[in-house]
């Protein structure tokens, strides 16, 4: 490779060139004038010095690199057919910095620059951002915002000189291009609705000005999106209005798209939901779980039947209120027994916050009796008060109250337990449900030491709440389609959650030739065959959330 050859009908004079490769490309290069190189040089090392004197960024970058190599002895400009190509773009080096962290990562190594900062500097931009954030009045959990570091990031790309968006370009132009970013967001997310369905929740609530609104909601694998929100002040929330509120958002989504219509169970609710399922067939209305499960802890504090039940808790409400009611009453108990422990524990709903304050109370009932025994309650005016002997005589001699908290706790703990699980986000409760409610029977069963008179009024709340509002047959078949839970030797229901799941199908897939393939193809599922089988599916199924086993298949999906 000693000259340039003509190409493209243009002659080039022939021009030595410096031999890199054996790549028959090198013999188009041109060998850079020494003069032009020696200036490009110099102009290099001066914008270092420059950029090093005024803290600027020092680091090698990309075009460092392709700068340092065109310094020994080659130029990357080639002209031709009146276009120009610059060598050291930075895909050298950036095609390999996919394999590192970004420099903001926990543990990730740091720059040269910021490695060589004083902790004073550092220091000095920390409280340039906090003076900001306390004047704005931000809340400090603003800085765990995804968004918070890269912006930052952003900021220091551009260097010294960088003016923040205007008050007008916020609430302008910037506003709207945020604003069409999360539209082509939420685009890609209703495309996902028509792949693996979605379910649709309402949730009816009053704000500050008693508003009536009821909030929708679209759930799919992918995340919740809120979709809309309707004024409902002004009308009557009977089960007509309602349906044709509901029918509106359901046409919005479209009906092919769901699998199921989530409300409360309130009566006018419940009729527009069944009335909306009848019109389509081909999807599920259900009531809220949760909603579903604090009616079962209500009906199990039922003054009508449990009347010992109710009086235990009324009488667990006036201890708490009469310590929470009392500041120097609950500083006591706070500094010198509990450890600043609360008796009150917040729950989902207000009847699961009643049963776990009982269990509250029971653990630390060694230390309320020896608080109300102690020489600072005897001596104080608190203890003189005909409240204060009430609850002292409660907490100290009323054995009654608890044996009764005691069997309290016993017969609910179950039942909060899937409570919890309804309302958690850790994973989806629809496979879990099915199996949790069982499971909750069982334990209930056992823990009355499978005494029918002491567990049956108990269990025959929880299956006559379910069997009449919540069951339905996605609640089996999402448990027939839960690993960890239909392979299990100690399952006993596996005809039933199949039945389940031939329901769903029959319901939402109309087309009898998929109906058959479907089915057809359960066996590998129902009997462990091909990759179900394998070592890998069998390990990951008690570990994995459902739905997420096809991720372990390799070539055998179902249809």
């Amino acid at each position: 490779m000693s000259s340039c050859q003509s190409t493209g009908g243009i002659t080039s004079t022939p021009t030595l060139a410096p031999v890199r490769s054996e790549d028959p490309a090198w013999a188009h290069a041109r060998a850079v004038p020494g003069e032009l190189l020696n200036e490009m040089k110099k102009s290099k090392e001066k914008r270092r010095r420059i950029r090093s004197e005024i803290g600027g960024d020092i680091d090698l970058t990309s075009d460092d690199i392709d700068d340092r190599n065109s310094m020994e002895g080659q130029s990357q400009l080639s002209k031709g057919k009146g276009k120009s190509k610059e060598f050291g773009t930075g895909e050298s080096v950036g095609g390999l910095s996919r394999f590192f962290a970004p420099r903001t990562t926990p543990g990730a190594q740091p720059s040269i620059k910021s490695s060589m900062c004083s902790n004073e500097m550092i220091v000095k931009a920390k409280m340039a951002v906090v003076r900001w954030w306390y004047d704005a009045n931000l809340p400090f959990n603003a800085a765990q915002s995804k968004f918070y570091q890269p912006a930052i990031d952003a900021m220091t790309a551009i260097g010294p000189g960088f003016k923040g968006p205007s008050l007008y370009e916020l609430r302008g132009n910037l506003l709207k291009m945020a604003v069409n970013e999360v539209q082509d967001y939420l685009q890609q997310i209703k495309k996902i609705w028509n792949e693996t369905g979605c379910s649709l929740m309402a949730d009816g609530w009053t704000n500050q000005k008693q508003q009536s609104i009821i909030n929708f909601l679209v759930y799919c694998p992918k995340c919740t999106m809120f979709l809309k929100s309707v004024d409902t002040s002004g009308l009557r929330k009977d089960a007509e209005t309602l349906f044709n509120i509901f029918d509106e958002v359901v046409q919005e989504i479209g009906a092919e798209n769901l699998v199921q219509f989530i409300t409360d169970n309130d009566a006018s609710y419940k009729a527009a939901g069944k009335k909306l399922q009848q019109k389509y067939g081909s999807f599920y209305w259900c009531p809220c779980a949760a909603h579903c499960i604090d009616l079962m802890l209500e009906n199990f504090s039922d003054p009508r039947y449990f009347p010992l039940i109710d009086d235990t808790i009324k009488k667990a409400k006036k201890i708490t209120k009469f310590i929470y009611n009392h500041g120097w009453v609950l500083a006591l108990m706070r500094k010198d027994f509990t450890k600043g422990h609360d008796l009150c524990r917040p729950a989902v709903t207000r009847f699961a916050t009643n049963f776990l304050s009982i269990q509250c109370l029971l653990l630390f009932k060694k230390e309320l009796r020896q608080m109300f025994t102690c020489d600072k309650w005897i001596a104080s005016n608190h203890s003189k008060s005909s409240i204060g002997k009430e609850i002292t005589e409660i907490v100290l001699e009323d054995k009654e109250f608890w044996v009764q908290c005691q069997f309290i706790v016993k017969v609910s703990e179950p039942l909060v337990r899937v409570l919890r699980l309804v309302d958690g986000d850790e994973k989806p409760a629809m496979g879990y449900l099915y199996d949790a409610i069982e499971r909750a029977k069982e334990n209930i069963k056992a823990r009355c030491n499978n005494k029918v008179s002491l567990f049956s009024p108990f269990t025959r709340i929880i299956d006559s709440r379910w069997d009449r509002q919540l069951h339905s047959p996605l609640h089996a078949a999402g448990c027939f389609l839960n690993p960890g839970i239909y392979y299990s030797p100690n399952f006993k229901n596996k005809n039933e959650v199949i039945r389940g799941f031939n329901s769903c199908v029959m319901k939402m897939e109309l087309d009898p030739d998929n109906q058959d393939k479907i089915i057809a193809e359960l066996d590998l599922y129902k009997n462990a065959i091909g990759e179900f089988g394998h070592s890998l599916a069998i390990h990951q199924r008690d570990k994995i959330n459902p739905g997420e086993e096809s991720e372990l298949l390799d070539g055998e999906d179902l249809d």
